[in-house]
């Protein structure tokens, strides 16, 4: 479900007070939800969901027009994500694995949910918001703070990268017409 809140909500929380602990309320379970797909671990995205709330509840009176406020809110929520895997990154050894998945049994999941915990957290993120939230390149280049012709460098990998895992996973899967052709003998 896509970040869907009423511009008169957004309108009344510029002005603080119970508005704004509303918007807050309404804005959780995504940021979450989002956070969680980035990081792929419980604490860590509500780490980064509150990072996000707690700048949106700062800055929304900054906000030029509420209709904007679900992409702005993207890329708040975004780089909160993406900002506490860089920080904790910078914090590890150089010689230590970074792994920030908690356990997880995937012998009853998707194939692609193990694919997309395989892209960086940057591709994750702009394929969770391209296919989840709906939002296309121009908006995720407002999301994300990247050029565009970036998120559609990085959703052509994060594609390629899942196209082949899932391959790899599935060899019976079918194939392009384009990937036939330069399997034929």
């Amino acid at each position: 479900m896509a970040l869907k809140i009423e511009p008169p909500l957004v309108e009344a929380a510029r002005r603080g007070g119970p508005p704004l602990e509303e918007l807050i309320r309404a804005v959780w379970p995504e940021a979450y939800r989002i956070a969680f797909a980035i990081l792929r671990d419980r604490g860590l995205a509500e780490d980064a969901a509150q990072d996000a709330c707690a700048a949106i509840a700062g800055s929304v009176r900054t906000l030029r027009h509420e209709n904007f406020f679900a992409t702005w809110s993207y890329r708040i929520i975004t780089n909160a994500a993406i900002s506490l895997v860089r920080r904790r990154q910078a914090n590890q050894n150089a010689d230590t694995a970074i792994c920030y998945r908690e356990p997880f049994d995937y012998s009853g999941s998707l194939d692609l949910q193990i694919a997309l915990d395989r892209l960086s957290p940057v591709q994750r993120a702009l394929i969770l918001l391209h296919y989840y939230a709906g939002l296309a390149s121009g908006d995720l280049a407002a999301a994300t703070g990247l050029a565009s012709s970036t998120v559609r460098f990085h959703l052509m990998q994060a594609r390629r990268a899942l196209r082949k895992a899932l391959e790899v996973r599935n060899p019976t899967a079918p194939r392009t017409k384009k990937e036939s052709a330069s399997h034929v003998s």
